[in-house]
């Protein structure tokens, strides 16, 4: 494949299992996708890497027929084929495994599994329960869920067993092009090697599958080859092996990165928040800590240590059974999630389109939400006034488009986590909690929301953070408290903090201050 900017013309080569040649495709006048070549071999991993907004998303939804207004061909096992619907993608053997779960919730893992294709009784338009169970079953082994409830509904699995049933749904349709984005963003460590073992049978099968990863470290693992977006165009396409993650890196941001993760000014002041005690029976018990001014205090813990749990509580959406809050110093009740943000502690969900975000309001409305009664007078919503507070937010956190009036569902994932955080910086709390603030998120978008949170500490504001993302927790946090299976069983300074001691610390191991 000819790798110059732009994506050059692909020749024809039979055993290709994708081709895509010149794709292009605009919104409102703005090319998302720019003149973009790409290709997939049978039985091979091809990474799509970019910033949020680059483009490479948007490509496979071309791909996935979401889009019927695609310039440019593509060819699917040396033929030419037109996919201007969802249907046709399938019909054609395209898979789509998104980001945003596609599961409905209220009903069965099976129901979803076999969804619009349900069998049926022969000669009658019952379903055939029996056969339904037959074959929900053989997918989910696929996955390695083969012990899990497939009458359950989405509901009531978790959200990695969520992300598993998704991929299980899709190989269902037998694709022999396989779509993943983002597939790994809510799985643990654990989850992701099954993923991984996964996807090297699915090869070994001849599936080629397209892989779009915000994590470096996964795609030098798992994929063959990496071709790189900017802006909407084709960057370089190489093999794995002969290309480094920080060559990667400055061709997806245009520049050389350094050091990462800066060393910020810690000023850390008197206490601002303490929980004493506080339990949730069956979730977390007699957890106590404590944050101060300018300092951000870490979390950490494998899934299922409760660390969600404990946030949600904290702000009141899920109640405490026990255990005393105090703020400033004063002992206080939270019992919902609006008292908590009038006190000056806001929470930023891990679930942005579900708990976080009004995607169908515009960059405006959503950052201004927290302050509708500040900015109102009787029943008259006075946001316009304070336009140029979103303008400015707009310039700092460099949400893309520029654009204050811009619905936030047509937002890139890693543009609408810069208004989720916009949201709560404009609410000026004194205790943010952030929860997996910057995953799914590209490396660029990751550096501008810590410097956010950097900027929030030094006002004086104090962070706790919740992330599974340990380079993340050892650059930003001045200490980290260990969590393990609902219990706060030690805790790490700044100067014995390292992706190592915190691993071993989450697994019960290492040395730490119990």
């Amino acid at each position: 494949m000819n790798t110059n900017n732009g994506g050059a013309e692909a020749s024809t080569v039979l055993n290709h299992a994708l081709e895509m040649r010149h794709v292009s495709k605009s919104f409102l006048g703005t090319l998302a996708v720019d003149d973009v070549s790409f290709t997939a071999l049978p039985g091979e991993v091809h990474a799509l890497v970019g910033e949020n907004g680059a483009g490479k998303s948007t490509l496979m939804r071309i791909l996935a027929g979401s889009f019927s207004d695609y310039t440019g061909e593509i060819l699917i096992g040396g033929r030419p084929v037109a996919l201007h619907s969802p249907g046709a993608a399938k019909e054609h053997g395209i898979g789509m495994v998104y980001q945003e779960l596609s599961l409905a919730r209220p009903i069965s893992v099976a129901e979803n599994l076999l969804a619009e294709r349900l069998p049926q009784i022969k000669g009658t338009p019952f379903v055939d329960w029996k056969a339904v169970e037959r074959e929900a079953k053989a997918l989910l082994e696929r996955v390695g869920l083969e012990n899990l409830d497939i009458y359950a509904s989405i509901s009531e699995i978790s959200q990695c067993e969520a992300q598993l049933v998704e991929i299980a749904k899709v190989l269902g349709r037998n694709p022999s092009v396989l779509v993943m984005d983002e597939p790994t963003s809510a799985l643990s460590s654990a989850e992701v090697t099954r993923l991984f073992e996964i996807i090297r049978r699915l090869k070994s099968q001849g599936i080629a599958i397209a892989y779009i990863s915000h994590h470096l470290q996964e795609i030098f693992e798992i994929a063959d080859t990496i071709t790189v977006m900017r802006d909407g165009k084709h960057v370089k396409t190489c093999k794995v092996s002969e290309v480094s993650s920080e060559t990667i890196v400055e061709l997806m941001v245009g520049r050389s990165i350094g050091e990462f993760y800066s060393k910020r000014e810690v000023k850390i002041g008197g206490e601002i928040f303490r929980v004493e005690r506080a339990s949730r029976y069956g979730f977390f018990h007699d957890i106590n800590l404590r944050v101060c001014e300018g300092e951000i205090l870490g979390v950490c813990g494998l899934a299922g240590a409760g660390r969600t749990e404990l946030a949600r509580s904290i702000m009141g959406v899920d109640p405490l059974d026990g255990g005393e809050i105090y703020i400033n110093g004063q002992k206080t009740r939270i019992r919902n999630m609006g008292e908590a943000i009038e006190k000056g502690v806001v929470y930023l969900t891990e679930n942005r389109k579900t708990d976080g975000l009004a995607l169908a309001l515009t960059v405006s409305e959503n950052s201004l939400s927290t302050m509708i009664s500040r900015l109102s007078r009787g029943i008259f919503y006075r946001g316009r006034k304070h336009r140029n507070l979103v303008v400015d937010l707009i310039r700092k956190l460099s949400i893309y488009p520029r654009m204050p009036d811009a619905v936030v569902n047509n937002l890139s994932g890693g543009n609408q986590q810069k208004v989720l955080m916009a949201k709560w910086i404009a609410a000026a709390p004194k205790l943010m909690i952030l929860d997996e603030p910057t995953r799914g998120v590209d490396i660029g978008a990751k550096e501008i929301i810590h410097k956010a949170i950097s900027d929030l500490t030094a006002k004086g504001s104090a962070v706790i953070l919740f992330t599974s993302d340990l380079p993340e927790m050892v650059g930003l946090c001045d200490r980290v408290m260990i969590m393990r299976q609902g219990h706060i069983i030690g805790e790490i300074d700044r100067q014995n903090m390292s992706e190592r001691s915190l691993l071993l610390a989450a697994n019960g191991e290492g040395e730490f201050v119990a």
